[in-house]
């Protein structure tokens, strides 16, 4: 076995890099290095390449490249070492690239003419549902019925009290039994008439299908001095 200098090769290119740089250095074919070693050309031409998808199991490229660096001179544990980071880097960016497709994959599928037709549908569909039940409600509750005079237990020495209030417009009013007039905004106003002592004023409102909404008003009529 020849003595030789084992050469350090330095690690600032791909390992790609490094092994075409090594025979274009020695001046010789592709063709010419695998017949010298007895690899398959093919094989050496995707290592200068970088491409190791087209290359076979770990085993034989790892004894190539022993062969490589034998024949270059050089330390073939620098080779090993670019060729598992790189493999480990590429099987990486492999792994992420197939993940990205599948994402997108996905995303077009989501995006695809049917799909956004029913999202269309479907938002329609839901704004239809929502103003049906708004509807509904709004058909069905009571409508909302507000006493600005007088307050709740109001005490008096006049004959008669002024009921002023507001609710929908669409509404009938009733206090103690008597329908009351609406203006357009849905206020009323009525003067109701009181007897000596406690008085209890029962005032409902009710649009046409919907329930009653009832407040009840006590007032005291107190005897004038």
């Amino acid at each position: 076995m020849s003595n030789f200098e084992r050469k350090e090769l330095r690690r600032t290119h791909t390992m790609a890099d490094k092994l075409k740089n090594l025979r274009l250095n020695k001046e010789i074919t592709v063709e010419t290095l695998a017949k010298k070693i007895n690899i398959p050309t093919k094989y050496i031409v995707s290592l200068e390449n970088g491409q190791q998808d087209n290359l076979p199991g770990d085993i034989y490229v790892r004894a190539w490249l022993k062969k490589i660096a034998n024949f270059y001179e050089i330390d073939a544990n620098g080779l090993l070492v670019d060729y598992q980071l790189e493999k480990n880097i590429n099987s990486k960016i492999s792994k992420d690239i197939k993940i990205e497709n599948k994402r997108a994959i996905k995303s077009s599928r989501f995006l695809r003419p049917r799909t956004l037709r029913w999202l269309v549908v479907g938002g329609v569909v839901l704004v239809l549902l929502v103003y049906l039940v708004f509807e509904i409600v709004n058909i069905i509750f009571p409508p909302y019925l507000n006493i600005t005079q007088p307050s709740n237990n109001f005490k008096t020495k006049e004959t008669s009290v002024e009921i002023i209030g507001q609710t929908k417009s669409e509404a009938q009013v009733m206090i103690n039994g008597e329908l009351i007039a609406l203006d357009q905004e849905g206020k009323f106003k009525k003067a109701v008439n009181l007897t000596i002592g406690l008085n209890n004023l029962q005032i409902s409102a009710k649009k046409k299908h919907s329930r009653t909404k009832y407040l009840e008003l006590l007032i005291l009529r107190e005897l004038a001095e």
